[in-house]
């Protein structure tokens, strides 16, 4: 039993740790590529007039400034909202979940209770037959878009006006005898204070014609798209009125921060996975007397480095041709981690 779970251990470090070195991985590459695109759009992006069509720009990087607008009236059935742009519906239901709690025992206990949940709970997967949540939702969640979505004398690809941030909640809904009302949403069951499984919520949302839009996408004829590279897709899409400079700065801060977010989770699970792979070597040296807090220690500080180091190692292959001089010095720091954990003193332990 006790080499069963040294191994079960281990191997689930493995896991972890070759996951974590992927995720970092395609983190840096992606956003390599994505610095490539953006400081080719600095360059190379042309400011011009969302009230002058001029064809010399076909095919080009272009930034736009300008109001969009619809004249057409979204509907999913329930709702009807004129002069829109899009129309959102997102629901929650009142389901069965199934909570499950380890005990030292090796034994799992099961116990049920009632929630509201955006995503629908199979309960063909519990441990108890008596819980029954619905099949599936009455009404699904549903994004409508308009057709021919207006800026100035252009008109808005379909995957610019999914980029639109600007949604609003509709929280005056006209009256409906097949729902009751609630705080801003439509409730299909009939006692709000006491919901039945499956009563649902319906929450609106929706962008208005007339908002304001900063763009930089490919002008194609009198459309705005998105532009196609080998380094993957671009535009952006930003509210209000925004210079080119900004919308870049803005971008590129943004890029910046998802990807420290993904570098620290995944440095996080390189961390955890190293850890657990050498745990059954310190539980052997927990066995020992006066070498267990030792070992915790020395393991604690190499696993710390190795991450560092390893991290550091992914991170420079991935920029090592796009910007060798930052990938030497990030092999550098690497290799120095590294041997600094070699040379670390020997701990003499007194007789």
């Amino acid at each position: 039993m006790m080499l069963k779970n040294i191994l079960g251990t281990a191997a689930l470090g493995i896991i972890i740790l070759i996951a974590s070195i992927f995720a970092l991985f395609i983190n840096e590459h992606n956003y390599v590529n994505a610095i490539k695109i953006v400081n080719f759009a600095e360059k190379n992006t042309i400011i011009a007039d969302a009230n002058n069509f001029n064809p010399q720009n076909e095919n080009k990087l272009v930034h736009i400034t300008g109001k969009a607008y619809s004249n057409q009236t979204l509907t999913d059935s329930i709702l009807n909202i004129p002069n829109a742009i899009a129309l959102f519906r997102d629901t929650e239901i009142y389901q069965w979940e199934e909570v499950r709690k380890h005990h030292d025992n090796n034994k799992i206990s099961y116990t049920y209770r009632k929630t509201w949940g955006k995503n629908l709970i199979n309960s063909d997967n519990f441990e108890s037959s008596v819980y029954k949540n619905p099949k599936k939702m009455k009404y699904a969640p549903k994004n409508i878009y308009a057709h021919n979505i207006g800026l100035g004398k252009f008109y808005l690809s379909e995957d610019i006006v999914k980029n639109i941030n600007s949604i609003t909640k509709i929280i005056q809904l006209p009256y409906n005898n097949n729902f009751k009302i609630y705080n801003g949403f439509y409730f299909t069951g009939s006692d709000y204070d006491n919901p039945q499984i499956g009563d649902q919520k319906l929450i609106y949302s929706y962008i208005p014609s007339g908002i304001t839009l900063s763009i930089i996408a490919k002008q194609s004829g009198n459309h705005l798209e998105k532009m196609n590279s080998k380094y993957g897709d671009f535009s952006i899409v930003m509210n209000g009125t925004k210079d080119l400079k900004t919308m870049i700065y803005d971008y590129k801060k943004d890029l910046s921060n998802s990807t420290w977010l993904i570098r620290g989770i995944s440095l996080l699970f390189m961390f955890l996975g190293l850890n657990l792979l050498i745990q059954p070597l310190v539980n052997l040296g927990n066995s020992i007397p006066v070498l267990g807090e030792l070992t915790q220690m020395a393991a604690l500080i190499s696993t710390i480095i190795i991450t560092i180091s390893l991290g550091t190692l992914l991170i420079s292959l991935a920029w090592l041709l796009f910007r060798p001089e930052i990938a030497v010095l990030l092999i550098i720091i690497s290799i120095l981690t590294l041997i600094s954990l070699k040379k670390k003193k020997k701990v003499i332990i007194p007789e």
